[in-house]
C-alpha cells in the first residue's frame, strides 16, 4: 500500500545547552539529564548554529538513522534541541493558490495585490466566490492577475444560499490545476517569499503551515501580535492536536492534493481548518509548522474582535463534542497552592477558631512547600555544579510565576463569569468576606496575565489599550464557550478536570488514590499512513507509545504496512498488546471478509495481562481479530512462560515483551516455580499449540502474512508452521530473531533463515539491533497466482 512520505526533519543544539561529564544542561529553562557515552557522542555532533538531519549524523557516526532520530526526538521534546522541517530548495513545483471569499471586495483586492508580487516561479490563483453581492466578483475579474492569465474565478452558492467556507475550500481543491495547493484568505497579505519558504518543505512532509502575523499598526494588531490564535509562534513544530501546535490555520496552509482529497474540509463555517489538520494527522500524513513563509492578517477591531473570539470559542465546543479532550494539554495546578487557596477561602468564609485554624493551615502548607522547594534547590545545586544557585533560584521563581500565569489565564478565560456569580450569591447569602475573597481572586487572575504579557512582550500599545483588548478577548471567548455548550449540548470543553491537573508535592499520592482505569491515558500512534490508539498505563506501555514512536518496532511495522495488500490475512505470533495487529487491522479496514467466514487477523499471545490489554487495544481501534491465548511451539502440549528480567506472573504489567516459553509438560498450576538454570524462577502456565493445527482445524485462516516475535522460541514456532509456510498463499514472513545462541551446528539466526529459504522465501534483514537481535523479512519469490490455496 502506498503511504505518504515523511521525514525526521532537522535538529540543532539550543544555545542554552551544554554537555559536562555525560550530563546535558539547559540553563533556560533549567533542566538536566544524564546520557550514556553513545548518546553524548551523537549530541556532540550537533552545534547551535547549523541544522542537521539524523541521517547525516548517522552516516558520520556509524549509528543507524532510527537510533539517532529517536534520541534527537526525545531531546527536542525536552527542549535540549531545536527542530525544524526538512526542506529541499530545489523542490519548487507549480502551485494553485485558493482564496475563498464572500462580500469582502476591499480586502480581496489587497490580497490579490500581494499574491501578484510573490517571488515564486509558477503559480495560479483560484478565487472561490460564495455568492458575493458587493462587487467582489468584479474585483477578481478586473485584477491584473486575471489579465495575465494567472487567476481563475470559481463562483459557488448564491446571495441567498451560500455553500459555506468548508465547502468552498473543497470546490477550490477540485478546481485547482496543480498538485500542490496553498490556502490563504481574502483578509491576508502573503509576503513575497511565502511559497518559496514553504513549498520546498513538501519534498519531505505532506502539509505545512507558516506563521500568521498582524498587518497594520492598530491597537488590535498590536494585541494580536502577542495573542493571536492564528500565530503558532516563532519555533517550528509538528502538529499535535493535544500539544502546543494543535492545528494550522487556512490563512497560511500549503499541502499536496493527496492530503486535501483524502481528508476534505468539513462543510461548515467554523473550525474547518482545525478538523482538516486533525484528520490529516489521524490519517498518517506528516503535518508540520514552520515560522517561515509569513502571511500578514488584517485583524478585526472593536465589537467585531470580541464577536470573532466568541465564534472561535463556540467551535471549541463543537470539536470537544466530536473529539473530546483526552489528549489535550492540561494546566498544572500545584497541590500545595491549591490547598493554600482552599484553606484561605475557608478562613474568609468562617469565623472564630475555624477561621484561625484554616488560616494557620494555609500559612503552614505554604511555608512547608517553600521549605521543600528550598531543600530541592540545594540538592540540585550539589548535583549540578555547572549551574549556579542564582540560576536555580531564578528558575524556581520563573516556574512559580509561569504556573500562576497559566492558571490565572485559564480561570479568566473559562470561569470568571461563574466565579463572579458565586461571589454575588455569597454576598446575598450573608458571606461578605467570601464574596470579597472571590472579588480579589477575579482581580488577581485578570491583572496577573496582563502584567506578565505586557512585561514580556512589550507591545507597541498602552497598558490600558492592551488591557481592554485582553478583556474583550477572554470574556468574549467565555461567552462563546458557554453559548457553544448550549448549542452543541456538551460541557466537555468546560470541565475543570479536562483543563487542569494536579502537579507537585502530593500529586502522585492523590493520583495513587484514583482508580486505575480512571488514570489510564490513550495515545495515538501514526505509522505507515495508519493511525492507531493504545492505552498507556504501565512503564512498558509508556516506552512503546508515549511519544508515538512504537519503540524499536516502528521501522519494521512501516516496512510491513508498505507491503500489505487489501486481501491479506495476518497471523501475529507474539502479539503482545497489539503493536502490529492494531495498525495492520486499521490498514485492512473495509476488507474484513476473508471469504471463508473467518477474520483477517489472528493475534497469538499467551500472557494473560498482555491478552487483556491486547483485547482492549483491538476494540479501541475497531479491529476484528481472533485472539489465541496460547504459545506457539513445535508440538501441542503445555509450557511455562518465564521472564529472566522480571517476574512473569499473572499480575505483571502489560506491554512487557520478554516472556520466554520454557517447555514444562504436566504443569497445571496457573503460577508455579520451576527449576531453571540454577534457581527458581516465576512462571505462568500456558497451552502450547502448533500453528499448523489451528490453520488446519479452521480455527484461524491460512495466513498470507506472518509476524513472529517470541523471545528466542523462533525455531520451535517455525517448526510448528511447516505446512502453513509451505502453502503458496503465505507470501510474507517477518521474524525477530534473538541473540545468536548456538543451537547444534547452527546459530539461531541461520536456523531461521535456512528454514524460510527451504520453503521458497527470499530472506533479507530489515534491521539489526545493537543487542544482537535482528528483524528478518522473508518474501516468496514471484506472485502465487491462481495456484494459491486459502
Amino acid at each position: 500500500m502506498d503511504r505518504p512520505a515523511s521525514t525526521a526533519g532537522e535538529y540543532r543544539r539550543r544555545d542554552t545547552v551544554s554537555v559536562v561529564d555525560g550530563v546535558v544542561f539547559s540553563r533556560r529553562p533549567v533542566a538536566a539529564t544524564r546520557l550514556n557515552d553513545a548518546a553524548v557522542s551523537l549530541l556532540c555532533e550537533l552545534d547551535d548554529d547549523m541544522f542537521h538531519t539524523p541521517a547525516e549524523i548517522a552516516s558520520e557516526t556509524g549509528y543507524d538513522t532510527e537510533t539517532v532520530e529517536s534520541l534527537f526526538g526525545r531531546l527536542a521534546d525536552r527542549d535540549f534541541l531545536e527542530w525544524r522541517p526538512a526542506r529541499d530548495p530545489a523542490y519548487r513545483p507549480p502551485v494553485s493558490i485558493v482564496v475563498t471569499v464572500r462580500n469582502d471586495r476591499e480586502n480581496l483586492e489587497g490580497c490579490l495585490d500581494a499574491l501578484a508580487d510573490l517571488s515564486y516561479p509558477s503559480y495560479e490563483v483560484v478565487v472561490v466566490d460564495d455568492g458575493s453581492t458587493d462587487g467582489t466578483v468584479e474585483a477578481a475579474t478586473d485584477h491584473q492577475l486575471t489579465e495575465e492569465g494567472r487567476l481563475r474565478l470559481v463562483e459557488v452558492g448564491s446571495a441567498e444560499e451560500p455553500i459555506g467556507i468548508g465547502a468552498s475550500r473543497n470546490r477550490g481543491v477540485a478546481a485547482a490545476a496543480r498538485d500542490v495547493i496553498a490556502f490563504t484568505d481574502a483578509d491576508c497579505r502573503p509576503r513575497p517569499e511565502w511559497l518559496a519558504d514553504l513549498v520546498p518543505c513538501l519534498a519531505g512532509h505532506d502539509l505545512i503551515g507558516g506563521r500568521v502575523r498582524p498587518a497594520g499598526g492598530t491597537t488590535a494588531s498590536a494585541y494580536e501580535a502577542v495573542n493571536s490564535s492564528l500565530d503558532m509562534g516563532a519555533h517550528a513544530a509538528r502538529v499535535d492536536p493535544g500539544g502546543g501546535t494543535p492545528y494550522l490555520p487556512t490563512a497560511n496552509l500549503v499541502g499536496t492534493r493527496a492530503v486535501f482529497e483524502a481528508v476534505p474540509f468539513p462543510e461548515r463555517n467554523v473550525a474547518e481548518d482545525v478538523e482538516v489538520c486533525w484528520n490529516a494527522v489521524a490519517a498518517g500524513f506528516d503535518v508540520v509548522y514552520s515560522p517561515r513563509g509569513v502571511v500578514e492578517h488584517a485583524y478585526r477591531s472593536g465589537r467585531q474582535f470580541a464577536g470573532r473570539r466568541a465564534t472561535y470559542a463556540a467551535s471549541e465546543a463543537l470539536l470537544a463534542r466530536a473529539y473530546g479532550r483526552d489528549q489535550a494539554d492540561r494546566v498544572g495546578v500545584p497541590v500545595a497552592g491549591l490547598l493554600v487557596v482552599v484553606l484561605a477561602a475557608l478562613a474568609m468564609a468562617s469565623s472564630g477558631i475555624v477561621a484561625g485554624v484554616t488560616g494557620g493551615g494555609a500559612a503552614l502548607v505554604g511555608g512547608l512547600a517553600v521549605t521543600v522547594d528550598g531543600v530541592r534547590i540545594r540538592n540540585r545545586e550539589r548535583q549540578l555544579p555547572d549551574i549556579s544557585r542564582g540560576d536555580l533560584v531564578r528558575s524556581w521563581a520563573r516556574e512559580r510565576l509561569s504556573s500562576a500565569y497559566e492558571i490565572s489565564r485559564e480561570v479568566l478565560r473559562y470561569y470568571a463569569g461563574p466565579l463572579a456569580l458565586a461571589g454575588i450569591l455569597a454576598c446575598i447569602g450573608g458571606a461578605p468576606a467570601l464574596a470579597g475573597g472571590v472579588l480579589v481572586g477575579i482581580v488577581a487572575v485578570t491583572t496577573l496575565p496582563i502584567a506578565v504579557e505586557y512585561r514580556v512582550h512589550d507591545p507597541d500599545v498602552s497598558v490600558a489599550g492592551y488591557a481592554v483588548y485582553y478583556l474583550a478577548d477572554h470574556l468574549g471567548y467565555q461567552v462563546g464557550a458557554y453559548r457553544g455548550a448550549l448549542a452543541h449540548w456538551t460541557v466537555a470543553h468546560l470541565r475543570p478536570d479536562a483543563r487542569f491537573e494536579l502537579v507537585g508535592h502530593g500529586a502522585s499520592l492523590l493520583a495513587g488514590l484514583t482508580p486505575r482505569h480512571e488514570r489510564t491515558d490513550v495515545r495515538s500512534v501514526h505509522v505507515g499512513g495508519v493511525t492507531t490508539r493504545f492505552r498507556v498505563e504501565t512503564p512498558a506501555e509508556r516506552w512503546w507509545f508515549e511519544d508515538g514512536s512504537l519503540g524499536s518496532e516502528r521501522s519494521i511495522v512501516t516496512d510491513l504496512l508498505d507491503r500489505l495488500r487489501p486481501d491479506d490475512r495476518f497471523l501475529d505470533v507474539g502479539a503482545n498488546v497489539g503493536q502490529y495487529s492494531c495498525p495492520v487491522g486499521r490498514a485492512l479496514e473495509g476488507y474484513a471478509d476473508t471469504g471463508d467466514g473467518g477474520r483477517p487477523i489472528a493475534a497469538v499471545e499467551p500472557h494473560p495481562r498482555n491478552v487483556a490489554r491486547l483485547a482492549e487495544n483491538l476494540d479501541a481501534n475497531d479491529v476484528d481479530a481472533r485472539i489465541v491465548r496460547a504459545a506457539f511451539g513445535a508440538a501441542n502440549g503445555e509450557g511455562i512462560l518465564r521472564d529472566d528480567s522480571t517476574d512473569a506472573d499473572a499480575d505483571a504489567d502489560p506491554g512487557i515483551g520478554t516472556h520466554a516459553l520454557v517447555d514444562q509438560p504436566g504443569v497445571v498450576d496457573e503460577a508455579v516455580s520451576v527449576d531453571g538454570d540454577g534457581g527458581d524462577e516465576s512462571g505462568v502456565a500456558t497451552d502450547v499449540v502448533t500453528g499448523d493445527s489451528l490453520v488446519e482445524s479452521g480455527e484461524i485462516p491460512q495466513p498470507t502474512v506472518v509476524k513472529i516475535d517470541v523471545e528466542g522460541a523462533e525455531v520451535d514456532v517455525l517448526g510448528g508452521l511447516q505446512r502453513t509456510l509451505a502453502n503458496p498463499a503465505c507470501r510474507l514472513v517477518y521474524c525477530e530473531v534473538h541473540s545468536d545462541v548456538p543451537e547444534g551446528s547452527q546459530n539461531r539466526r541461520e536456523s531461521v533463515r535456512t528454514t524460510l529459504a527451504e520453503h521458497g522465501f527470499d530472506v533479507s534483514t530489515v534491521r539489526e539491533f545493537q543487542d544482537g537481535r535482528a528483524a528478518i523479512r522473508a518474501e516468496r519469490g514471484g506472485d502465487c497466482g491462481s495456484g494459491c490455496t486459502f
